[in-house]
């Protein structure tokens, strides 16, 4: 049959001249879902007309608009002439060809936007994209752009209309959510309208199921009805009506969550731009990246489980509403009890959920955060062998979080279960107030209570979800709250953008007018005027939690460090100070650590374990004139760097006034290097002018350094610049701020420290003295004191204020240490020393140590890599050596999730999976086949009634026992299957985590974290693995028991007849086809969707250690765009990924109608031939496809997308393992050398197999204790 109608439906298009919309629709669109190819006309919205032709040659073919394939037989081809060859019946052999689009889709306009009613209730817009991921793997290029209405820009309009921060709301509602409801309150009441109509066609199906078994017991039904072909017309007409308003309503909810959760991460990210010095420090980065992922995902959830919300509690009231006309008033207001007290535990349950939430939420950011400072410190974890110190920090957290992971489940489960059996308990109250007045019921009346009682049964399942998922949101909104509230940054006049924040600004412009640091207006163009200023650091919020243990040798005791105890190690090693200023400033963090030689601002802060005491600028009186050069010099910590932040506006001011007048060009101590290549970090957004870029790099010293570069100065230079030299980088930096068009004050944080003296001058004469000789130029040095004598001005700094203001003569009369050296700083105090007092003191020290040693000492000798014979996995290389590409893009599975990933993951409880699986299987058989004889019960006891009186072994007790104890069996039964499906998941998390989390801090630096970006990696960390914590659990619980559900429906549906089983075959065939039709797009859109929002994390990230730059060069608008830009293709994929599961809702829909049609149409047409018993549990049952059929699906395709999650942390199995991990072999104490000697014997050395060598042949041998300097060229 399907073959002829596809044949007559093929030849009747080729035939037609110009077929109308209606007929090439009809090709493309069957009950059964077959999976033909959708036209281009109907599918893109577009306006050309199109018709089926047999394939053959095309007379001057169009490439762009007919790209046919030898193996298909029909193509989409313009209505435009064409010579085709004769029709062939081999066409009719079955259509195997799938729509290929003339363009790509990414090229065309998205046909949602242009979709009609019955297009998005069916979400038949969508069909050419899932032929086409049936046929292929999909691209970015095969999803359609977004929906302007869709985009961040549009959504950020529509939130700062309605967006009142500083109005005080009742009941503590949030800002934002109130905003939320208003900006989208169209959306949010289609939804509303679509839940009462679903409820409405539910309750016509329970109607009308009362009306035909009447019809079938030759009873008078309530439509006066006397064909039962009439009433299975109505039956149809009410399934179809409550299939299309469920499928409508879940659209809207999806795409507008989708829609909230876009904005939630774009507000955030803006915010960050805005954040001041003291939010900063409140906020970690781990913190507001569990913002911008965890809880945007909440408030999506919220959005999503919406209609349940409103569908729970309006069926109850009809179902209680229905059970009083079809009994009488007491047992409703029976029905009604109940339903109000598991109601009220069930919000009781929610408000433990919801507790339970926040406390996680705590943890979940402490361990983001430790998990990110691991992973930005990497170098310096590896240089003092800390993995294992911070693998079991780590691990002390994700204790604590599945602790509470576990009784957040046991309170979902709880709430679950008795949800589940909810339609059990009320049935059971009703039924026995019922009997207990009236002492006896029909088998119509028994089976049309369970019918009306299942009005609510599907709200009931997913109420506690909707109720979990409003707990969760709640918090989340009020976290995002506080965030948007926080402190801003102070300089918010000269921000670009500060005009045009408009409602979404979250403090007060005109109290920033007032402020000191509008004095501005006042001063020359290129100007810097200071009168009597104070500006201070704040004091951190939180003492720094994270300790590192280091293990003592030889069996000692370990011991344990505070890493602001390590950091001042690191500082008193090395001369130039090095810990860079960060988020938590001015506490220390493993992300400041791992800058190597940087910032110097905490330094300057003097921070120790034990002192909790803020770092202050007083009395600051500055006046800088445009065009002048003003060197800054000071020994360490005494307020160079924090200079420079204060005229940036980065320090609270707190008295006295500053202005700053012009355009800024700045130019980091501590070198912010973007993850582009070389000249995109130098153009930084500008537009490219050729002349100007070539003298940037001759001032700047980098023609040779392009020269030597592979790719040059299209070479991608890593995250945070791995692949260059401090010096490169420094230079880079530089050349970024040489190469700025427009800027009137250029401000130099100590570049020159890093680059050779003769390069160092080189820069000053011809950037410095050259390209910036007419700008305000304000240079803090640290060394080449030899330049100080052609600055205009000399600022000498001193414990936080401004020791010396002068020429170079004039300082030099008060500080005459500075004649004594190129690189002598003059001293903090009388009391204190310099770096060079405190080396000379090290090496005396040092010198008495290697007198001591013995001459004899056990050497420890590295051999080369080829001579190791231990495997090590091997990373594929993408091509890095060919394209200048460093940084590996992201792997990706193709094709649908193995079973060997469901059989890994079930492993990982620590019982065989396949086991786990067994033991699940038979969880949900037993416990389904407990709850069927819960319903079949009702009708066997009034199939028994007439026995009542007549039979003395008739006892109405003990029908009643029976039913009490089958509904606490099922009770138990269904809370254990909850139980053991969640802690096998917990379980799985857990061990997971561990595992991967030790072998990321494992993988090597040079073969893994070169090559990957961070954000990549805490992607992983954070949202796939809130996917295995929070999601998986809950949905193979819910999977498992909709597809149990689902079968005993089938099965208990199929009692009347097996004719209606030999029905069912052809259906399950299709089910089945189309599962696996959408299941390959589905997959590739959820990978797609995973991919894509790695980028909006390494932006973040990457905004956030680039934030002063950024804000001083005043690019923020830039970000922000850019920010839209990769939020914008995330949310693309995810209302794409969201569509794909209502495109499979509706088909699925369909097909439960037709077994609805099947089952009606049997007992219809047998009247007189099936028990009333029989009949009324069949159709009783056959009615619970009605949403439990798509329910099955979309469990099945969450549970795989949710998997593609494990999918991609089990990727961290494959990642390249250091040779020497810390647990392979135990150290030999006799052996330990007891002093730091090195020979280098002929060494060649490479970071990564690909790549030239970096050290060609080196002979080195350095004594224990002996000092030794490298000197050369940067680079």
């Amino acid at each position: 049959m399907e073959f002829m109608i596809k044949s007559f439906l093929i030849r009747l298009v080729a035939a037609t001249k110009a077929p109308s919309p209606q007929l090439r629709s009809l090709c493309s669109l069957s009950l059964l879902n077959w999976p033909a190819r959708e036209q281009a006309s109907v599918a893109l919205g577009g306006t050309e007309e199109f018709r089926l032709v047999p394939w053959a040659p095309l007379t001057n073919p169009d490439p762009t608009m007919a790209r046919a394939r030898e193996q298909d037989h029909y193509v989409a081809a313009p209505a435009s002439p064409v010579t085709p060859s004769p029709p062939h019946d081999a066409a009719l052999e079955g259509i195997k060809a799938t729509y290929e689009p003339p363009v790509p889709f990414s090229q065309q306009p998205n046909p949602l936007a242009t979709a009609s009613v019955p297009s998005v209730m069916m979400v038949q817009w969508f069909q050419p994209m899932v032929a086409l991921g049936a046929k292929r793997v999909l691209e970015q290029t095969d999803v359609w752009p977004i929906c302007e209405s869709d985009s961040c820009a549009s959504l950020e309009t529509r939130f700062r209309k309605v967006y009142t921060p500083t109005q005080k709301l009742p009941f503590g509602l949030s800002p934002v959510a109130v905003a939320f409801a208003r900006a989208f309150k169209g959306e949010i009441l289609v939804v509303l309208g679509n839940c009462l109509i679903y409820i409405f066609g539910l309750s016509m199906q329970s109607y009308v199921a009362q009306a035909i078994l009447q019809f079938l017991e030759g009873e008078e039904n309530r439509f006066h009805v006397s064909s039962g072909y009439s009433l299975l017309a109505l039956m149809t007409a009410a399934s179809l009506l409550a299939m299309g308003a469920l499928n409508y309503a879940f659209f809207f909810s999806s795409r507008t969550g989708a829609n909230m959760r876009s904005l939630v991460m774009d507000l955030v990210y803006q915010k960050s731009l805005r954040l001041s010095c003291v939010a900063r420090q409140e906020y970690s980065t781990g913190e507001v990246l569990t913002l911008m992922s965890v809880d945007a995902e909440r408030v999506f959830n919220a959005m999503m489980q919406c209609p349940w919300i409103v569908v729970g509690p309006v069926s109850f009231i009809i179902s209680v509403v229905l059970i009083a006309l079809l009994f009488d008033v007491l047992s409703a207001l029976g029905g009604a009890v109940t339903l109000l007290a598991v109601c009220s535990l069930s919000v009781r349950w929610g408000d433990y959920i919801a507790q339970v939430q926040h406390d996680l939420l705590s943890i979940i950011d402490e361990r983001v955060k430790v998990t990110s400072e691991a992973l930005q410190g990497i170098r310096v974890m590896k240089f003092y062998a800390w993995e294992e110190s911070l693998a079991r920090r780590v691990e002390k957290i994700r204790a604590q979080e599945i602790a509470l992971l576990r009784k957040f489940h046991l309170y979902q489960v709880t709430n679950t279960v008795m949800l589940f059996l909810t339609p059990a308990f009320l049935s059971g109250v009703t039924l026995g107030i019922y009997l207990a007045i009236n002492g006896t019921i029909t088998v119509v009346d028994a089976f049309t209570l369970v019918a009306m009682v299942n009005i609510c049964r599907t709200a009931l399942i997913q109420l506690p979800v909707a109720i979990a998922a409003l707990s969760q949101a709640r918090i989340a909104f009020a976290r995002i709250d506080l965030y948007l509230a926080s402190d801003e940054y102070g300089q918010a006049l000269l921000d670009e953008d500060a005009a045009d924040e408009g409602s979404m600004n979250f403090a007060d412009l005109e109290e920033k007018e007032a402020s000191p640091t509008a004095a501005a207006a006042a001063a020359a163009v290129g100007s810097i005027l200071a009168r009597d200023a104070e500006f201070e650091w704040p004091l951190p919020s939180r003492t720094p939690d994270v300790v590192v243990v280091t293990p003592a040798l030889g069996g000692g005791e370990a011991s344990a460090h505070t890493l602001a105890e390590i950091s001042d190690r690191v500082l008193e090693l090395d001369p130039s100070p090095s810990v860079s200023f960060s988020l938590s400033a001015p506490s220390l963090s493993l992300s400041n650590l791992a800058a190597g030689a940087g910032h110097g601002i905490d330094a300057e802060l003097g921070v120790d374990a034990g002192e909790q005491q803020s770092f202050r600028l007083e009395g600051v009186n500055l006046e800088i004139d445009n065009g002048s050069l003003v060197m800054v010099i000071g020994t360490v910590g005494a307020g160079k760097s924090s200079l420079l932040n204060a005229i940036l506006g980065e320090m609270t001011i707190k008295h006295g006034s500053l202005a700053l007048n012009g355009d800024v060009a700045y130019v980091s101590q501590e070198t912010w290097i973007r993850n582009l290549n070389v000249r995109d970090n130098i153009l930084f957004e500008e537009p490219f002018d050729a002349d100007r870029y070539k003298t940037v790099l001759e001032a700047t010293q980098l023609a040779m350094d392009l020269a030597a570069l592979p790719h040059g100065d299209q070479t991608e230079i890593g995250e945070r610049g791995i692949n260059l030299s401090g010096g490169q980088k420094a230079r880079v930096a530089i050349a970024r701020a040489m190469y700025r068009a427009q800027y009137d004050i250029l401000l130099l944080d100590d570049p020159l420290s890093a680059v050779d003296p003769h390069v160092a001058h080189a820069i000053f004469d011809q950037c410095v003295m050259g390209l910036a000789k007419d700008k305000t130029r304000v240079l803090v040095l640290n060394s080449h004191y030899d330049l100080l004598a052609q600055a205009d001005k000399v600022l000498v700094m001193r414990d936080g204020a401004i020791a010396g203001d002068g020429t170079y003569e004039e300082v030099l009369g008060m500080f005459p240490e500075l004649g004594m050296g190129p690189d002598v700083a003059p001293r903090a105090s009388g009391g204190s020393s310099t770096n060079s007092d405190r080396r000379e003191e090290e090496e005396e020290t040092k010198d008495e140590d290697a007198a001591s040693v013995p001459e004899k000492l056990p050497v420890q000798v590295v051999p080369a890599v080829a001579d190791d014979p231990t495997p090590v996995v091997e990373l594929k290389d993408e091509g890095a050596g060919e394209t200048g590409q460093l940084i590996q893009a992201e792997d990706r599975v193709k094709g649908t999730v193995s079973a060997r990933v469901y059989k890994t993951y079930f492993d990982e409880s620590g019982v065989n999976g396949l086991v786990v699986i067994q033991l699940i299987v038979v969880f949900y058989i037993v416990s389904q086949a407990v709850r069927v004889l819960v319903d079949w019960w009702p009708g066997h006891w009034a199939n028994e009634m007439p026995r009542r009186g007549v039979d003395p072994s008739y006892s109405s007790k003990t029908y009643a026992l029976w039913y009490v104890g089958m509904i606490v069996v099922a009770t138990l039964l269904t809370f254990g299957r909850a139980l053991f499906v969640t802690e096998a998941c917990v379980r799985t998390s857990k061990h997971l985590h561990d595992e991967l989390f030790r072998r990321v801090l494992s993988a090597p630096v040079n073969r893994y974290f070169d090559v990957t970006p961070v954000g990549r990696v805490l992607n992983r960390f954070s949202n796939d693995l809130d996917q295995l914590d929070s999601v998986l659990p809950q949905e193979y619980q819910i999977l498992a028991q909709h597809v149990s559900m689902a079968l005993g429906s089938l099965v208990v549906s199929a009692f009347a007849s097996y004719w209606i089983a030999v029905a069912y075959i052809p259906i399950i065939v299709v089910f089945f086809v189309t599962g696996q039709y959408f299941k390959k797009t589905s997959c590739e859109v959820k990978r797609l969707e995973g991919i894509t929002r790695t980028p909006v994390y390494n932006l973040f990230g990457e905004t956030l250690s680039g934030l002063q730059t950024i804000r001083a060069f005043k690019m923020q608008s830039v970000f922000k765009r850019m920010n839209k830009k990769v939020v914008d293709e995330n949310a693309n994929m995810y209302i794409t990924y969201w569509a794909a599961g209502r495109w499979l809702a509706s088909r699925l829909d369909m097909l439960s109608v037709v077994i609805i049609v099947v089952v009606t149409l049997y007992l219809v047409s047998t009247k007189g031939q099936i028990s009333a018993m029989t009949a009324g549990i069949s159709l009783t049952y056959s009615l619970m496809l009605t949403s439990v059929v798509q329910w099955v699906m979309r469990s099945v395709d969450k549970t795989d997308s949710a998997m593609t999650s494990v999918e991609r942390l089990l990727h961290f199995r494959q990642i390249p393992m250091e040779v020497d991990a810390p647990d392979c072999t135990p150290i030999n104490t006799a052996l330990w050398p007891s002093q730091g000697a090195i020979t280098f014997d002929n060494l060649c050395l490479k970071y990564r197999p690909e790549l030239p060598l970096v050290l060609r042949g080196v002979n080195m041998s350095v004594a224990g204790g002996e000092k030794v300097g490298i000197c050369g060229r940067t680079g």
